[in-house]
């Protein structure tokens, strides 16, 4: 977070998109179509004149205010938040207002028992979970996160990771259930606004091990190729966390 601080710092969001042919008036100064590029942490999004492009329409870039006392201010596609922060961008009629982040809709995973198999085909963000036997896991993993690491908690385990869709297609987490309570398993994407977005959840009683594996789209830009796992115990379970887990990639 802290190293697009001063991207924020100088960044305004630009509501609706702007038809302006060369200037155009405003009571704070002057609006100005610009040809900038756009810089994220050292890495070229949108170079200087290139066009900035969303479901095939063609906008600006980047827009410059000039203020009455002669400072520039910049404003940016609210859609650059979902292309480059991986935050959800939305527009609210009740409150006449774009609202950033997906709203909090409660806890996943929490409403009562879940399946005891992940559901095939299910879609978040650039991922599909896909059937474990899916995966080769007997060739040699491109990149090892976690291999058979142990865990005993009472409060859960939250962790997440980026995965390069060049490493290898597929992300393969193993749980095996070691405690004496029934635990949910969580994935999803982490949001930097709002609630992470979530598979649907799935239960794994006590003695048993669930693999779940995830198929990332190919060109995922590294903004939206992070994966989160969150394993909590089940809805109406107080019993505490025990887990042994694994998560890899393979090609």
């Amino acid at each position: 977070m802290k190293k697009y601080a001063s991207f924020f710092a100088g960044m305004l969001v630009m509501i609706s998109v702007l038809a302006l042919s060369g200037t155009a008036l405003a009571a704070s100064g002057q609006l100005q179509v610009s040809g900038a590029g756009l810089v994220i942490a050292d890495a070229v999004k949108i170079k200087p004149g290139d066009i900035y492009s969303v479901d095939g329409q063609q906008l600006p870039a980047a827009v410059t205010c000039t203020g009455t006392d002669g400072k520039l201010y910049y404003y940016m596609p609210a859609q650059m938040w979902t292309d480059y922060f991986n935050v959800q961008v939305g527009w609210s009629e009740e409150q006449n207002s774009v609202v950033l982040g997906a709203p909090s809709s409660g806890e996943a995973g929490t409403e009562g028992p879940n399946p005891t198999k992940p559901t095939i085909g299910a879609k978040v963000g650039p991922y599909k979970e896909v059937a474990a036997k899916t995966v080769d896991t007997k060739q040699k993993p491109s990149l090892i996160c976690d291999d058979k690491t142990h865990v005993q908690t009472v409060t859960g385990i939250r962790m997440s990771g980026s995965f390069r869709w060049e490493n290898g297609r597929y992300v393969v987490l193993k749980l095996a259930n070691n405690g004496k309570g029934r635990i949910t398993c969580l994935a999803g994407q982490p949001a930097m606004l709002g609630e992470p977005t979530y598979f649907p959840a799935v239960d794994i009683e006590p003695g048993r091990t669930l693999t779940r594996a995830f198929e990332l789209n190919g060109g995922t830009p590294e903004e939206k190729d992070n994966i989160l796992f969150d394993i909590r115990g089940a809805a109406g379970t107080s019993e505490p966390v025990d887990v042994t887990f694994s998560v890899m990639q393979f090609k």
